[in-house]
């Protein structure tokens, strides 16, 4: 996950027109899982993601952003579109978001809490994001409404919000230490929604602590540029008022190794394991409830993974951001090893909102 800058870039507002810019965003994905866990099977997204917007910005720190948002998932006859607003206010330290936002990071969120899937299946978010970053803290605090209802719907209303946080310990030029802490809650339920036997209620809690530490090699001589570790303690808890999930208490253990090399080639060794675990929003894999079609009632207390993972990612031009990955693990006991491959493609221009037409300024869009 990479850190925001809360900087601002001034542009002329001495008449009306130079408040206004154009901005594009297009997402091009391929996601392959080869999987046969009773778990999770495996599945494809393969797509793309068009947001056209026009922003105004009438001061340094305040800006509205209007666009309409499309996908379309190959082989898939039906596309998703759907209209985008999105209220900015920002100075140096605090950055506040109102409307249709996309979380393009996770809110920093580890990935039993949060699998990059997201990035596709719930690319854009609804509600607000404050973003606040001093000089040994950074908060990222969100409410996201899945889903609303209204008076007789047929379904139920979904919630999910949270707050992360990145305590600085440590940090010079080649060294940072953090202790992340991360705290998220899903809720389904409803009062107005037609009456329902099968409704259940049902708030789910989801939170880590961990420690984070990241070596920086300065000297383009030598290979490897960067270096980092994490481990996190992870906890689940189902505060339901008639709780009905198989397991309504659980935690896990999550650790992380990660190697950067100087040309965007990468490694990354990770190790998972959990007991009684639920999250909603995280790697299925991680999960002790399977998620495999037709929904069955099968479990596993305890889950045992180890993933290795390698990665390239480049910026081929000013705007356009290529990765690749393949991903494989290990299932301790179901004795599976399986795999996966990741591409994507992203071009964006003028998706930090400060920049007028005809003056963009590269920006890396995803840094895993």
């Amino acid at each position: 996950m990479s850190e925001k800058s809360f900087s601002q870039v001034k542009t002329d507002s001495t008449s009306w027109h130079k408040n206004f810019s154009i901005g594009l965003y297009n997402f091009n994905y391929l996601r392959d899982y080869e999987y046969f866990s009773p778990i999770m099977e495996g599945y494809t997204l393969y797509g793309s993601i068009v947001q056209p917007t026009i922003i105004y910005k009438p001061s340094n720190h305040v800006s509205f952003k209007g666009g309409i948002f499309v996908q379309q998932n190959f082989g898939d006859d039906s596309i998703r579109v759907r209209p985008t607003f999105l209220l900015s206010v920002r100075n140096s330290s605090t950055d506040f978001s109102f409307g249709n936002y996309r979380n393009e990071y996770g809110h920093q969120l580890i990935e039993p809490l949060w699998f990059d899937d997201n990035l596709v299946t719930e690319n854009i978010e609804n509600g607000f994001n404050l973003k606040q970053k001093f000089s040994h803290l950074e908060l990222d605090n969100w409410i996201d409404w899945n889903r609303a209802i209204i008076n007789g719907s047929d379904f139920q209303e979904k919630v999910f919000g949270g707050l992360t946080s990145n305590i600085l310990l440590l940090k010079n030029s080649s060294k940072k230490i953090t202790f992340p802490i991360q705290v998220c809650i899903q809720h389904t339920g409803g009062q107005i929604n037609k009456p329902d036997t099968s409704f259940f209620v049902t708030t789910i809690l989801n939170a880590d602590a961990g420690i984070k530490s990241i070596l920086k090699n300065k000297n383009s001589n030598i290979f490897i540029s960067e270096f980092s570790a994490e481990a996190y303690y992870v906890f689940y808890k189902e505060f339901s008022p008639n709780p009905h999930l198989q397991f309504t208490e659980g935690n896990g253990i999550w650790g992380l190794l990660k190697l950067k090399s100087n040309v965007g080639a990468g490694i990354e060794l990770a190790y998972w394991q959990g007991n009684n675990f639920i999250s909603p929003k995280g790697n299925s894999l991680m999960q002790s409830v399977s998620s495999v079609y037709p929904k069955s009632d099968y479990t596993e207390k305890e889950r045992q993974l180890i993933f290795f993972t390698l990665k390239y990612e480049k910026d081929i031009l000013p705007h356009l951001h290529f990765l690749f990955s393949g991903e494989t693990y290990y299932d301790f006991k179901n004795k599976l090893f399986e795999y996966g491959i990741h591409l994507q493609l992203i071009y964006a221009i003028n998706e930090d909102m400060h920049l007028p037409i005809g003056k963009f300024r590269p920006r890396k869009i995803i840094d895993p």
